[in-house]
């Protein structure tokens, strides 16, 4: 009994500081956004109808589709663990993170586009796009540590690691996807702000 209790007081910690590693990401991005929405409206509005306009990879659509893929399978993972559903677990673990792997050539394609995008001789808007290109790179990295922990979790289930009782890196990963994919929505709705703005005709 008090090895149980000891379990689940450091699943607690563990989930504590969970939540502040996510807050602190969460600050960040979110002062990312705003001072990416500041820049558009106060150095590109003004300016909208003189300067070239601003684009998004198509790509960036099967990106968010493969994002809310990833969330959707470890939010029913962690559904199967809890019910000890082991074989459906295991598959949506796998699953989930094929789809990691596959998320890094779908961006890497889009990334690409944008490099294109900023070679070019005459770029009125090459500024934004590298603003663009870095802020989809930062997110790319963090993606990286969502990766990293699907590979723990594989290894986990190689070792039959998680059930109904302890299974916290479980429901971590998905809460860290679960930030990721609320995350490139956001930055996807700042992109787009960015795209509208540069369209409008002058005034």
């Amino acid at each position: 009994m008090s090895l149980s209790v000891s379990s689940v007081a450091e699943d607690r910690r563990k989930a504590q500081g969970a939540w502040l590693f996510i807050g602190s990401l969460t600050v960040f991005f979110v002062s990312c956004m705003i001072l990416y929405a500041v820049y558009v409206m106060l150095r590109i509005a003004p300016r909208a109808g003189e300067i070239q306009p601003f684009y998004l990879p198509r790509s960036f659509l099967l990106t968010t589709v493969n994002l809310v893929a990833i969330s959707a399978l470890l939010h029913m993972a962690v559904g199967a663990v809890r019910r000890e559903q082991r074989v459906d677990f295991r598959r949506y673990v796998i699953i989930a993170f094929a789809l990691s792997v596959f998320f890094f050539i779908v961006q890497g394609a889009g990334l690409s586009w944008m490099v294109g995008e900023l070679q070019k001789p005459v770029a009125p808007m090459q500024n934004l796009y590298g603003l663009t290109f870095v802020l989809v790179v930062v997110h790319a990295l963090h993606v990286i540590g969502g990766v990293a922990g699907l590979t723990f979790l594989l290894f986990g289930l190689a070792r039959d690691a998680y059930d109904h009782e302890r299974h916290f890196p479980v429901r971590f990963c998905a809460i860290y996807w679960h930030f990721l994919d609320v995350v490139w929505i956001l930055m996807l709705a700042g992109f787009a702000l960015a795209a509208f703005v540069s369209k409008l005709p002058a005034a």
